[in-house]
């Protein structure tokens, strides 16, 4: 999803111009997506919400829009912004270190089609501007679980309280799809529980109940991508 990483300095001084998520390649082609818990029960509706193991072997929580690699997403022209995962309302902006939530900067990619005259970050005053506002909120919104999702997949992880999810056939193969993971049907909640802060257990119950239903959505990808094929 991200190829480069401009410093916000750096960005801001030299006068870039953002657009609106539809205007760049992820939301149209990106088919998995990393996400936080609170996001979960909103994209089930429409995908599957996974682990699958990142780059350093690591269980990465996401949401997968799709099967076929490279393809436009299945109903990506009609979809609202607020329908997106957080980290492509976001986009361009990123974290340089997307595991710590550190840096806020930008990804130096050209919009595929510019769908409107797009809008400067800062404005003379050096306030964000609306359009930037929006997609910072949405990076800050996902960056402030990562805390919890890291200690939610720790523990689930370390208990084997997960699964495999299993894909008809060749599907995966054939899709060059990672290996996904979800929480067991009925996990131990004590287990779960018990490893998070209070506070959170209502965040995290919704989750749990969003990913399950969020894998009935997998026979919807499998049916669009066979019309494609």
């Amino acid at each position: 999803m991200y190829s480069t990483f401009d410093r916000w300095e750096e960005a801001t001084g030299a006068a870039l111009r953002i657009y609106d998520p539809f205007a760049y390649r992820p939301a149209l082609h990106e088919r998995i997506v990393p996400v936080c818990l609170s996001e979960t029960p909103r994209l089930a509706e429409r995908w599957p919400v996974m682990w699958r193991r990142d780059g350093h072997g690591d269980p990465e929580l996401v949401v997968l829009r799709g099967l076929v690699p490279g393809a436009e997403l299945p109903e990506a022209r009609t979809q609202s912004r607020t329908s997106l995962p957080l980290l492509v309302q976001a986009f361009p902006f990123r974290y340089h270190d997307m595991t710590r939530g550190d840096e806020i900067g930008l990804d130096r990619a050209a919009p595929m089609q510019e769908r409107d005259a797009g809008s400067y970050i800062l404005d003379e005053r050096g306030n964000l501007l609306p359009g930037a506002e929006l997609k910072i909120r949405a990076l800050e919104s996902w960056g402030a679980e990562l805390e919890l999702r890291a200690l939610l997949t720790e523990t689930v992880f370390r208990h084997g309280l997960v699964e495999p999810v299993t894909l008809p056939g060749d599907l995966s193969a054939k899709f060059a799809l990672p290996d996904f993971f979800t929480v067991l049907p009925a996990p131990e909640d004590g287990l779960i529980f018990g490893a998070l802060p209070r506070e959170h257990w209502l965040t995290v119950a919704r989750f749990l109940a969003a990913q399950r239903i969020s894998l009935y959505t997998m026979a919807r990808l499998i049916s669009q991508a066979g019309a494609t094929a």
